[in-house]
């Protein structure tokens, strides 16, 4: 008995191993091509930082090498220099705070409204609402360059920010996030004589938390790399925002310099990257939440 049961624990020892090496090589293969994968997207930001801090002559080589031959912070200093950047760097941040902030209220409210109240029409609202998304911005451009001259906000950091307070897929966003929330949170709440402003500002918001970073995410990357808005709406060079001011920056000499160029993309990266990196745990679990109940 005694081996019999012995050997049957081999077995069953061995089995066990057989099916753990067999996960694991399973999970090698299917992680291998994602890591491939981030290591070809990675390599780009590698190479941008590296010539950021190269000498000119090294952009010009076949290969172009990863790592410079020395490190230099000339091509940073004929950054500041050349143009006024502190100035750009500022009016991005002030234009894609604003954008940023106007989104995640009117968007919450704007799904709120939509996951909760009830009102005439609210349907056919909705799907229309749903189908500005179909109409591309270049579509709109002269009627909103219309009413924004008209506001007299030409020239002016209000015209990068009055079209963008709020976005339809924000508040599709939030909307289906908000209807996956129990309605006896909201009928506990009216029971206790709550409204809807005050339901909506100590019960909705503070469970609202992961797609609020999701957005917040989201915004602030499209609002801080928006180039043709910019480019329409701006002319002065101390109105500019980066993306703009990198072009503007790029025709100062008449002939581009890659290093100061290249420096210049690495700080208006790293803005961006900082604050995805703050919240990008919240990313994957906002997109989820979202869609765990249809429209």
């Amino acid at each position: 008995m005694t081996s019999v049961a012995l050997s049957y624990r081999n077995s069953a020892f061995q089995d066990k191993l057989r099916r753990n090496w067999s996960a694991y090589l399973a999970n090698i293969v299917l992680a291998l091509p994602l890591v491939l994968g981030s290591l070809i997207m990675f390599l780009p930001l590698v190479w941008a930082v590296s010539f950021s801090f190269g000498q000119p002559h090294e952009f010009f080589t076949l290969p172009p090498p990863v790592i410079p031959s020395s490190f230099r912070l000339d091509n940073y200093h004929g950054v500041f220099e050349r143009v006024d950047f502190l100035r750009f760097f500022l009016n991005s941040v002030f234009v894609t705070a604003c954008v940023t902030i106007a989104q995640l209220i009117t968007c919450s409210m704007g799904g709120y409204a939509f996951a909760r109240l009830r009102f005439p029409g609210k349907r056919i609202i909705f799907i229309l609402f749903l189908a500005s998304m179909m109409v591309p911005q270049h579509v709109t451009l002269i009627p909103v360059f219309i009413i924004i001259r008209g506001m007299g906000l030409y020239n002016n950091l209000g015209a990068l920010i009055v079209p963008y307070a709020t976005s339809v897929f924000g508040t599709f966003l939030l909307k289906q996030f908000f209807e996956t929330i129990p309605d006896e949170l909201e009928d506990a709440s009216k029971i206790d004589g709550a409204g809807f402003l005050q339901i909506y500002w100590r019960i909705m918001l503070p469970l609202a938390g992961p797609p609020l970073a999701t957005l917040a995410i989201l915004t602030f990357n499209s609002s801080w790399n928006n180039f043709f808005w910019p480019l329409i709406f701006i002319n002065s060079a101390d109105k500019m925002t980066l993306p703009l001011g990198m072009i503007y920056l790029r025709g100062q000499d008449g002939v581009t310099n890659s290093g100061v160029l290249m420096a210049a993309i690495v700080l208006n990266l790293i803005p961006v990257l900082v604050f995805f990196l703050i919240f990008q745990r919240r990313l994957v679990e906002g997109v989820t939440l979202s869609g765990l109940k249809g429209a």
